[in-house]
């Protein structure tokens, strides 16, 4: 199964744990913990409260360590949820 990157939080995710688009088909470009139904889980959600939030996951769990969690951190303003070539 290939892996995709989603493009809110950096993580990698597969089809099967994909978000959804409004008709309920998978979104391949964002993850289910991010995009669901058409829409943004956390709608408010902005880049320094995700980088806050990656870093407190790194403090807390062994799936990220805080090198990766700061690797990771430095390539969210390419993801197309933050990039800024829309404006």
């Amino acid at each position: 199964m290939k892996t995709l990157i989603c493009q809110s939080c950096g993580w990698p995710f597969t089809k099967a744990t994909g978000g959804t688009s409004r008709d309920k088909s998978i979104n391949t470009d964002y993850c289910r913990d991010c995009y669901q139904d058409g829409a943004f889980t956390d709608k408010s959600l902005n880049l320094h409260e995700l980088e806050v939030k990656l870093l407190e996951m790194a403090e807390m769990h062994e799936d990220i360590s805080l090198e990766e969690a700061q690797e990771l951190i430095k390539k969210l303003p390419e993801l197309k949820r933050w990039r800024m070539d829309h404006i």
